[in-house]
């Protein structure tokens, strides 16, 4: 695991790189529109965070509403969950009411044995408590950090690619800003897709959910949308907590549906969503994205998680331009090409594209021949 001290400077400085990866074509659109370098930085995370405060100020009053509930259910929901364990027990020839009882309680816990094991979950369960309030401490440093962070970045981002491209021989800063463009391009086509593709899941399952009225629908809806940004989690982690959700308010049918309802959206997800919002994507297999989301959880926790697929991605880049233009002697476009996938739109809308660009094409024929003839540009229709 990666030390604490290097952690709480590594999670400011991750999330700060992700809104920058976030933001960036924000400011470049302001900085057309010819406004200076400090004031696009400031107003794109000025937007970003005037959306964030909409967006939580919409849903926070359902969520208060169905957080209430949950701790008013709480005592159903667990009479439910002793209910359906009772009833298991029964189907496999054991009684656990003899057990459940008081008598039972007081000897189980006067068994020596069971007593180092209480002894134990206490222990355990007090450093789960200061792994939960360092968890809170590390996300008010980052919340704090990150957004300051990425401001500084944002702003002299242009300087630090002229500074990075100083300390690269002459012969080959031509390549090494070609590769870093590459890289560039594609984590902020991940990072911002990733954010959009959660957006979607989590809108998509809330709404899903709430359609079969299940209890807590929001909440099961924004854990789903959360939990996609690592991959292949969020539905497959939304469609247990729903099915289970369901179970404990002893509806069978609602955790069926439930659990057909986030099939549907992951398959949706994979096929249609993922592949139209990220149209630059590394190809990076299944097997390679599951051993990265391992490796990167063991060294570094949930920080490994989040930066292991984008990571790997980068080093795919330009491992394999090194090993595509030296080895095998590509050029640099064949060497994109076989690495980095660019997904077309769908017929429909290529056709209008293709139309459109065309048309362009034709009129811009036809006025360059006008010019060059003397005429002026042609009289649009």
């Amino acid at each position: 695991m990666i030390a604490e001290s290097v952690r709480v400077i590594l999670l400011p400085l991750a999330f700060a790189a992700g809104l920058v990866f976030l933001l960036e074509p924000v400011v470049g659109a302001f900085e057309r529109i010819r406004l200076p370098r400090v004031v696009s930085s400031i107003l794109a995370l000025i937007s970003l965070a005037a959306m964030v405060l909409a967006i939580v100020l919409l849903v926070l009053p359902t969520i208060r509403q169905q957080a209430t509930d949950f701790a008013e259910r709480l005592p159903e929901l667990f009479t439910s969950l002793t209910d359906w364990a009772r009833n298991i027990a029964i189907n496999l020839g054991f009684d656990i009411d003899e057990f459940l009882s008081q008598q039972g309680i007081e000897e189980w816990l006067n068994d020596p044995t069971n007593q180092e094991t209480v002894q134990n979950l206490l222990l355990g369960f007090g450093a789960g408590a200061g792994t939960v309030i360092r968890g809170v401490t590390e996300a008010l440093v980052v919340i704090t950090l990150a957004p300051i962070l990425a401001l500084y970045l944002l702003i002299d981002m242009p300087k630090y690619k002229e500074r990075f491209l100083e300390l690269v021989p002459t012969q080959h800063q031509d390549e090494v800003s070609y590769v870093a463009n590459e890289v560039g391009s594609s984590l902020g086509s991940f990072v911002r897709g990733q954010l959009l593709v959660a957006a979607i899941v989590g809108i998509a399952s809330s709404a899903g959910m709430a359609i079969i009225d299940l209890p807590f629908w929001i909440l099961v809806g924004l854990i789903a949308g959360l939990l996609n940004l690592i991959p292949f989690l969020g539905p497959l982690v939304g469609g247990a907590l729903a099915a289970v959700v369901a179970l404990l308010n002893g509806d069978v049918t609602q955790a069926v549906g439930a659990v057909v309802i986030f099939t549907a959206i992951q398959q949706v997800d994979n096929h249609v969503i993922t592949p139209l919002v990220q149209r630059t994507r590394v190809k990076l297999s299944p097997l390679v994205i599951v051993l990265a989301l391992i490796i990167g959880g063991s060294l570094a926790g949930l920080l490994g998680v989040l930066i292991a697929v984008p990571a790997t991605a980068a080093v795919r880049i330009v491992a394999g331009h090194l090993w595509r233009t030296r080895v095998l002697g590509q050029s640099r476009e064949e060497a994109s090409q076989a690495m980095i996938e660019i997904t077309m739109p769908p017929t429909r809308i290529a056709g209008i594209r293709r139309r459109s660009v065309d048309q362009t094409r034709l009129f811009d024929t036809q006025e360059m021949q006008a010019w060059s003839e003397g005429e002026g540009p042609p009289e649009s229709e």
